[in-house]
């Protein structure tokens, strides 16, 4: 009698314990904090405008407005800049999506208006909603001159877990320009050379096919190797027993880590429009969880004067679509998206000096090296650029100055020089984290000197939302 009493009490207990357990809020999620991405931007007198973003630590949970105050000095609204969305008795009313995790607004110098180089605007975020929370950037100070800054700290908008973004950061205008790495897939060369160069944050991949006539591939021409042609098919055969003997080949599907246009995958384009191949391309996947599948293509390009005629198709489709691109030595590349043709992608050269993104690279398990997808890979500029890794057990972050320059030594080059150097691996149950032994000297296309170090690999533990900060060690003349 005593046993069933007490199973009973215990039972009830039990029922108790579930009740209000399922009763209990879930519990909340930390503020959503609202900040410029920086405290100080510039406009060059080359640029017309310029969009100024606003991050959120995470997805908006309902459609929002933050208002933005502006007071400009030196400057009249109309008639010396515009904003967009406009402003209303000096404010401007920012929306923001649900789900978004940005807002932007654009400023915009009037047609014809003259500048002396003093004249600034103070933006000031005054307000947001109870959903949003104001963070600690709320001010930002836009001059109508080209600045160097001296010191800057960034969060960068990878956009989250899954890396939707690519992010060009340009230390000296304090900036960064976050791109969504599925807006295009291919990048067209401005250079002298007429080079082509995959899509490598998404993990495309390439192989050439022994045809030049795009509507006479079918499927069936990728019989015997199309399993092969994934990120995911080789990483399933390096750790097979045995190694199948394709492997090897798999690196030429991917261009050269190093950023070298001597070894793209797609050889340069021949002037003889009949020695350019048909090549079937992979886009890889674009974010998701899982990742979306991006699909397959079958592609020619032949040059068309000084510029390049990219045919396209699905592999099964008997008839192809055209679009044509003109080289501009502004820019390293032109970059084209085969659903909207081409699309501005990459600043101009001169205006940015690293980028962080996921990233084909190349790696060595044993047989050689294969294609290897990398998250949080830092990326250089290979115009103008230059990078140097020092360690703090030879010189601290705090101690490196001017007079260090001296003896530096910036060795080879290449746009994978610091690459994955600034964090661990990881590996089965280790995550990865930022290395706090080394930091690097960054020399730009002006001859500005900065050191920098990152400082986070994740923001609030959620990854592709690394951190870094820098110092100007010496301004170029």
């Amino acid at each position: 009698m005593n046993r069933i009493v007490s199973y009973t009490l215990s039972l009830v207990l039990l029922i108790g314990f579930v009740i209000l357990s399922s009763c209990q809020e879930d519990p909340e999620l930390p503020d959503n904090l609202v900040e410029f991405e920086s405290d100080e931007l510039g406009i060059s007198s080359s640029e017309t405008e310029l969009t100024i973003t606003i991050n959120l630590s995470r997805e908006a949970s309902a459609e929002a407005s933050l208002i933005v105050n502006v007071e400009p000095v030196g400057l009249a609204y109309d008639v010396d800049f515009t904003t967009e969305p406009a402003t209303i008795s000096n404010s401007i009313s920012i929306p923001v999506a649900v789900s978004a995790t940005t807002a932007s607004f654009v400023v915009k110098k009037s047609e014809g208006a003259l500048f002396d180089g003093d004249e600034k605007i103070t933006f000031t975020i005054a307000s947001a909603p109870e959903s949003l929370v104001l963070g600690e950037k709320t001010q930002l100070t836009l001059k109508f001159a080209e600045i160097v800054a001296t010191t800057g700290a960034m969060e960068l908008n990878g956009g989250g877990p899954t890396y939707p973004n690519k992010v060009f950061i340009d230390l000296s205008a304090n900036r960064q320009t976050a791109v969504a790495r599925t807006t295009w897939d291919l990048g067209f060369s401005s250079g002298s050379d007429f080079r082509i160069v995959l899509n490598a944050s998404n993990g495309m991949l390439a192989r050439a096919l022994d045809k030049t006539d795009l509507n006479s591939v079918t499927a069936s021409d990728t019989v015997g190797w199309g399993t092969q042609l994934s990120l995911g098919a080789v990483f399933a055969a390096i750790t097979s027993t045995p190694v199948p003997d394709w492997v090897p080949s798999a690196i030429t599907w991917i261009d050269d880590p190093s950023g070298d246009l001597s070894k793209t995958s797609i050889p340069a384009i021949s002037a003889t429009p009949s020695e350019n191949k048909v090549y079937i391309i992979n886009r890889g996947d674009g974010p998701g969880t899982p990742a979306t599948k991006l699909g397959w293509k079958k592609i020619r390009i032949v040059r068309n004067g000084n510029g390049y005629t990219l045919q396209h198709a699905d592999i099964s489709a008997t008839t192809f679509s055209e679009i044509q691109i003109t080289k501009n030595t502004a820019y390293a590349f032109q970059f084209v998206s085969f659903a909207t043709g081409v699309v501005e992608i990459e600043p101009t050269v001169d205006r940015w000096d690293l980028a962080w993104t996921g990233f084909t690279n190349s790696t060595n398990f044993g047989s050689g090296p294969v294609p290897y997808y990398f998250q949080d890979i830092i990326l250089q500029n290979t115009t103008g650029i230059q990078t140097a890794q020092i360690l703090t057990s030879i010189k601290t972050y705090e101690s490196f100055g001017e007079a260090d320059l001296a003896s530096l030594d910036f060795g080879n080059q290449s746009q994978v020089k610091i690459g994955s150097s600034w964090r661990s691996g990881g590996g089965p149950g280790v995550s990865p984290a930022v290395r706090t032994d080394r930091f690097y000297i960054i020399k730009d296309s002006d001859n500005n000197f900065y050191k920098l170090r990152f400082t986070a690999l994740t923001t609030s533990g959620e990854r592709g939302k690394p951190k870094l900060e820098y110092s100007l060690i010496k301004k170029g003349t």
